[in-house]
């Protein structure tokens, strides 16, 4: 049984989810939808995300997919215009699209880094810049959550150029939290630990799962449980904080 509107804690509120086809991107997209949230799905491989916005859709939910690169300004602004045609505004933005690979550093080519960050950095702070704007449009705040990692947090050998990035957007969260908040702008990031998805999945799980305390690796739905908080009224007193949901690999 579906909830009612007054049960649902995204009722009325338009969600932009970057990455949205798969893994976490796609569990945030579809606990948004459940709880009532217009959701714009957006990324790169447009047969993946149509599939599923119209997997969301078919349960009655309000759900469609922009194919666009998080990297490219005019494809933010082509998702912003699509979205506001399409809903009339934005409330929430979930910027999470990233890509990852091990790289060592004396091998590691100068495009590879940037590759990297157009995606990972610039697109988020794309987002962030043109859905802030979207949001000052109806002037009753927002959230936004960038999806950063523990890797982001504490050093991995290999992924100089991901630690950059993840940590980027750790302290892009804080400085636009102190700039947004008279607004009624949240801004916050996730910090994912070990969650089971495609990118995850050539990781020896038996080796890593030792070095957790929880002993396992996490769900998306656990990520996904953590975005709902910040985007929902129950994190309306929270924003610049970065939220760690890693089983407790960082508090070693």
């Amino acid at each position: 049984m579906q909830k009612s509107d007054s049960e649902r804690e995204l009722a009325g509120k338009v969600a932009i989810i970057t990455g949205a086809s798969r893994g976490i991107g796609k569990a945030v997209a579809a606990k948004f939808a459940r709880n009532g949230a217009r959701v714009v799905l957006t990324g790169r491989n447009a047969e993946a995300g149509v599939a599923t916005a119209k997997e969301i859709a078919d349960d009655g939910l309000d759900a469609i997919f922009v194919k666009a690169d998080q990297g490219s300004e005019a494809d933010w602004t082509a998702v912003l215009a699509y979205t506001q045609g399409a809903f009339g505004r934005v409330d929430i933005l979930v910027a999470n699209a990233g890509i990852s690979n091990n790289v060592p550093t004396a091998r590691m080519e100068l495009a590879q880094f940037r590759d990297l960050n157009r995606v990972n950095l610039k697109g988020p702070f794309l987002g962030l810049k043109h859905c802030v704007a979207a949001m000052r449009r109806h002037g009753e705040g927002g959230s936004v959550v960038l999806m950063s990692s523990i890797v982001g947090m504490v050093g991995v050998p290999g992924y100089i150029h991901y630690s950059a990035a993840k940590g980027g957007l750790r302290l892009m969260a804080k400085a636009a939290a102190l700039e947004l908040g008279a607004e009624k702008i949240r801004v916050n990031s996730i910090h994912p630990g070990m969650i089971r998805t495609d990118m995850t999945a050539a990781f020896d799980q038996t080796v890593l799962a030792s070095r957790i305390p929880l002993g396992k690796f996490g769900e998306a739905e656990d990520i996904a449980n953590a975005a709902l908080f910040l985007a929902s009224d129950r994190g309306k007193f929270v924003t610049g904080i970065q939220l760690v949901v890693d089983g407790g690999w960082t508090v070693q």
